[in-house]
């Protein structure tokens, strides 16, 4: 007996792995500078298509990419992520982007003067108040949250309820885009665990 998932199960399994595992680096790149074959497969839309990658999320349960053809990759995060493919392939660049990143400020980081020493405060200033902003953005969507939830339940009918669900959703989405990518987008699932974790900002700032 076949156990394993239909097709489109698995296409759509590992689009969302692909989401996580992409956000992961870009929280953490300094965890996959040494992973040449990832880094490989994130330089071209194929290569992406077909990696297959097992890695851990961040409360710990263990998944995987499953190799797809690029047109299969192309259709299923078209029907599984905000944004569809392009946002995807968005999100692979500025992966990269933070890879390069991450393993320049690592080599200056080794050189002990007092140059190095200096960029490294500035940098640590920098990203803290980026962070300071990133707090800010979600107070904000925190505080819009609890007040959409009370005019939620103070609805006096079902289509006024639905419509201030529906003014509530777009309000939140417009202030979670001010957030820096790949935060700025929220995935149209609702089964990716939550990261409590705020991220290092400077790691995918263009440089």
């Amino acid at each position: 007996m076949n156990n394993s998932p239909p097709r489109r199960t698995q296409g759509i399994n590992s689009v969302k792995a692909l989401h996580s595992l992409l956000v992961k680096i870009i929280q953490h790149p300094q965890q996959f500078i040494a992973e040449i074959e990832l880094r490989e497969a994130l330089k071209s839309q194929g290569k992406f298509a077909g990696l297959r990658h097992t890695f851990s999320l961040d409360h710990g349960e263990l998944t995987q990419t499953s190799p797809m053809s690029l047109n299969s990759l192309k259709a299923h995060a078209d029907n599984t992520i905000a944004g569809g493919f392009k946002a995807l392939n968005d999100l692979r660049l500025k992966t990269l982007e933070a890879l390069e990143f991450a393993q320049k400020r690592q080599e200056r980081a080794n050189k002990r003067t007092r140059s190095g020493l200096s960029l490294m405060v500035e940098q640590l200033e920098q990203e803290l108040v980026m962070q300071r902003q990133t707090n800010v953005i979600l107070l904000r969507a925190m505080s819009e949250a609890m007040t959409q939830f009370k005019s939620i339940r103070d609805a006096s009918d079902d289509n006024l309820r639905a419509k201030r669900t529906q003014d509530a959703l777009s309000t939140l989405r417009a202030i979670v885009s001010m957030n820096t990518p790949p935060f700025n987008l929220i995935p149209v699932y609702s089964d990716v665990p939550l990261s409590v974790e705020v991220a290092n900002l400077s790691d995918f700032r263009t440089r």
